[in-house]
Parts: structure tokens; sequence; C-alpha cells
């Protein structure tokens, strides 16, 4: 089976694990976000980073002021934004570059923001690691890739206002305690230690359901995750 997109390949991989089908292999033969990308007509890293900073509300820095082309300001709240590759997965690398650019550009700022399209899978850990609350790492929608084809869908979505760049999700997990059940059988315990859920705001849900999705995250939060 073949599919186009993360969240597609998501859901049949889930259906597969829910049906008990085994052995499967899950595997991506391509970078979805470059091709759709270089489909656009934003030709360069740079054109695609100056859309992502704006779209943030940041203003991109000019080609004079010695930033990376990939990289803009929120001057009210001395924050930079970095905005990674498409053809990249943002892990540790890429936040502690963002991390010295923070500390020593133009005499240093307060905060930093890093807006990925790919993730290592580890990343959780990366971001817990670090320990920096001046550090932010976003996603950047993945549906951004489809409306990004022409600027003049690009100049409608700046004064729509409407995107969201969204939080990471992640989970971490206690050292699993293992104990004899009886003579056959071990009794695994695996506890959470800390997890971190999409913000609601981030998803494309009516007030009704945003309500709905909120008592789910009071009540009962862990029904949210996929395991």
């Amino acid at each position: 089976m073949t599919d186009l997109g993360k969240p597609a390949c998501m859901i049949t991989r889930k259906r597969l694990i829910d049906q008990d089908a085994k052995p499967f292999l899950y595997h991506s033969i391509g970078d979805y976000q470059k091709e759709q990308y270089e489909k656009s007509e934003f030709r360069t890293i740079r054109d695609l980073a100056h859309v992502v900073v704006n779209l943030y509300g940041a203003t991109p820095f000019p080609p004079n002021e010695g930033a990376p082309a990939n990289a803009g300001y929120i001057k009210q709240s001395r924050t930079l934004v970095v905005v990674d590759s498409p053809s990249k997965m943002t892990g540790y690398n890429t936040l502690r570059r963002a991390q010295e650019f923070r500390n020593s550009f133009a005499g240093g700022w307060k905060n930093v923001v890093v807006l990925g399209w790919n993730f290592v899978s580890d990343i959780g850990q990366i971001i817990s690691s670090l320990n920096d609350k001046n550090l932010e790492v976003l996603v950047i929608p993945a549906d951004l890739r489809d409306i990004l084809r022409t600027k003049a869908k690009y100049k409608k979505l700046i004064d729509s206002g409407k995107v969201r760049f969204s939080s990471l999700q992640y989970l971490k997990v206690k050292p699993i305690q293992k104990a004899d059940y009886d003579k056959s059988n071990d009794k695994i315990t695996v506890e959470l230690d800390n997890y971190i859920l999409l913000s609601h705001d981030a998803l494309p849900l009516d007030e009704k359901n945003k309500v709905k999705l909120e008592n789910v995250i009071e009540e009962d939060p862990l029904t949210l995750l996929e395991y």
C-alpha cells in the first residue's frame, strides 16, 4: 500500500495495528514537503523562509543585516524567529544554532522561536535536555505546503491571519518495571513521566467542538494519546 502525506500514512498504520496485522513495514520513500515546495512559486529557501516568517507575524531581516536568510524578528518582544528547511529534520543541531544566534546576534536577544516542517523522533527529549525557557519550537502547519502554491494565495493567507503554528506533541515514559506475575507470565508496569499534547487552538475546530476537546483535556487527557 502507498499513500501521499504523513497524516494519511499514520491513519493506515494505526488501522493495521488495530487489526493486529503483523509483521508490516512502515517506510517513507520521499520528502513530500520538499516536493510541494519545489512546485510552488517560491523557488529558493530564502523565499520560503520569508513567507513563513511573515505568516508567523515577524519581519524578515534585510540581506545586508548579516542575519541568516531564514530568520526574522519581533522587535517588541525582542524575539528572533528561525525557519528550518523543508528538506531537513529539525533536531539538536538546529536548536543549538538557534540558541547561539539568539545569544550573539546584534548584542543578543531575549527569545528565539524555531519553526520546523519535519522533526527527529527524539525531539521532545532534545528540548527537555536543553532546558531553555526562552527557546520555543513550533510546527509549521502541514497543509501550508498545499496552500503556498502562488504568491496571490500567500497574500490572502497573511491578510486572513488564520495560520496557526502548533506546539509539538510528545510523551516521556518512566523506567519500565518488570515483575513476576505467575510461572509463565511477567507483569509490566508502564508509567508516564510527562506528556505534551497539541493545543486545541491549533486545530481546525468550531467553537462547540473546541469546548468538547477542552473538557476531554481537563478530565481524561490520556485518551488523546495514540499508543
